[in-house]
């Protein structure tokens, strides 16, 4: 694990086509050969940085939720922490731009996996939903909601603009409901 987390924060600090194999090794304090005892390639690490990028985020959303009453506020809460909380970052570092754009390219079955863990997560709280009913399954419309914020985080231009846009989502999803 202590790998994966050292070659998060490489990836993070020098993006994805400037880092070598070199570089997570010795920033793990490995050496080169001893890394690819644990990973085949650099494509291999970033999957694997990306799942634990993920599951870091699920743990913190996790904690939060019960510092949140409704099911509007708990999903915006995961929100804030998934993709709302450093949008503006990632809008500004060419890196973090790298990083994210790389995902969709070397990593897509890890970014589908992370999203299906959020997914899963955004379920249960929608099954939760006094206003929960059999229009939609809850997994159905956490993976539709999911769909947007991706669809969102393209077309913001703030993390202000995309709060407001996943507010907006989450009140027609309360509606309708």
């Amino acid at each position: 694990m202590h790998i994966v987390a050292t070659a998060l924060e490489v990836f993070f600090k020098y993006g994805y086509k400037r880092v070598s194999m070199n570089d997570i090794a010795e920033a793990a304090g490995i050496s080169r050969a001893g890394l690819y005892l644990y990973f085949k390639n650099k494509e291999e690490i970033f999957n694997a940085a990306i799942v634990h990028h993920g599951d870091i985020l699920i743990e913190e959303i996790k904690k939060g939720l019960l510092l949140h009453n409704t099911t509007e506020e708990k999903m915006l809460y995961a929100f804030e922490v998934w993709a709302i909380r450093n949008f503006d970052v990632s809008q500004q570092s060419p890196e973090y731009k790298e990083i994210t754009d790389s995902s969709y390219q070397f990593a897509r079955e890890a970014l589908d996996t992370s999203y299906a863990k959020l997914e899963a997560l955004l379920a249960s709280l929608l099954e939760l939903s006094p206003a929960a009913s059999n229009r939609i399954p809850p997994m159905r419309l956490a993976h539709l909601i999911t769909g947007a914020l991706r669809g969102y985080k393209s077309v913001a231009n703030s993390s202000d603009e995309l709060r407001h846009l996943i507010q907006d989502l989450l009140r027609i999803v309360s509606a309708g409901q």
